[in-house]
């Protein structure tokens, strides 16, 4: 009895947090749609930076997540994702199977999943940008030659540019035509565009405007050496790419060996996870192989 009052308070909670999710999101996207279409509304009262919005490490580092993924989802909004997900993912197990510990690999499995999403989409958005940002430093370097302001160059390049660094520059100049001040522009862009050179350049900018210089030259040397470092990391991919291969095949080989083994002749499984020695062997085997792919991929990260 006291197991199916648990269950359905736990269903009922993860309904109203599905609904309430889903509520906030598509209020989110739809009047983040609204201001970027029409540029009547700031997007922020006042930008205020993972830094300082966050009260933990662990908030800093979410709020960062954010903002380097290119969400246009609120801070509240997008840390209630995570929320909703284990709370959903603990209730589907605990009701379906009526299993506690299914329940807790739910909770941790609904929990990690969007946080594992931005982080994929925010590796594919900075690869995306590491590319183009040569050519879009490039058309900058070109508008400051022509006498153009800040504004009008980074619209330029919102013009010209491709996607994702062309949204980030109409962004920045939309924020300046509003009134926003430089220094809070350039620093929103540096944590959406984490890429040294650009950093270089939104730091260039800010001395400029206060000492001059020569920006343009500075803008070009930087597109030349983000194009070095684009070079310099297809190269290193080129190289490598046997190795990451063999790895990526032996760890899906391994799984799908597993798989057709435990489709094939279950009693195997079953007589190996019955044994006192089994599940630790299993769990040991599992550690190694997660430590071996740790170990390949900290091999494979050069800096330059």
């Amino acid at each position: 009895m006291t197991f199916d009052l648990f269950s359905t308070i736990l269903a009922f909670s993860a309904v109203t947090t599905l609904l309430l999710l889903i509520a906030l999101t598509v209020r989110d996207l739809f009047s983040g749609r609204r201001r970027n279409d029409e540029n009547t509304e700031q997007a922020e009262t006042l930008y205020v930076p993972p830094d300082k919005a966050g009260r933990t490490a662990l908030d800093r580092w979410f709020y960062n997540l954010l903002e380097t993924s290119g969400s246009s989802l609120d801070r509240s909004t997008a840390a209630l994702i995570p929320a909703a997900g284990a709370l959903i993912g603990a209730a589907i197990p605990v009701v379906l199977f009526d299993s506690i510990p299914v329940g807790v690999m739910g909770t941790l499995l609904g929990a990690l999943l969007p946080v594992g999403w931005w982080q994929f989409r925010a590796w594919r958005r900075q690869a995306a940008m590491r590319k183009h940002l040569p050519e879009a430093l490039d058309f900058m370097a070109d508008a400051v030659r022509a006498g153009l302001s800040l504004e009008k160059g980074m619209e330029l390049v919102g013009q010209e540019a491709r996607p994702p660094i062309r949204d980030e520059f109409r962004m920045c100049a939309s924020q300046l035509a509003m009134g926003y001040p430089p220094y809070t522009v350039l620093q929103r862009a540096s944590r959406r565009i984490p890429i040294p050179e650009f950093r270089i350049f939104a730091t260039a900018v800010l001395v400029h405007r206060k000492s001059g210089g020569d920006l343009a030259l500075l803008a070009q040397r930087l597109a030349q050496a983000a194009r070095e470092r684009a070079e310099f990391r297809g190269h290193m991919k080129a190289v490598t790419a046997g190795s990451r291969l063999s790895v990526i095949g032996l760890t899906v080989g391994t799984l799908i060996a597993c798989a057709v083994l435990t489709y094939t002749r279950p009693e195997y499984l079953q007589q190996f996870l019955a044994n006192p020695s089994g599940p630790t062997l299993l769990a040991a085997a599992a550690g190694l192989q997660i430590f071996g792919l740790l170990w390949v991929w900290r091999i494979l990260q050069v800096k330059y």
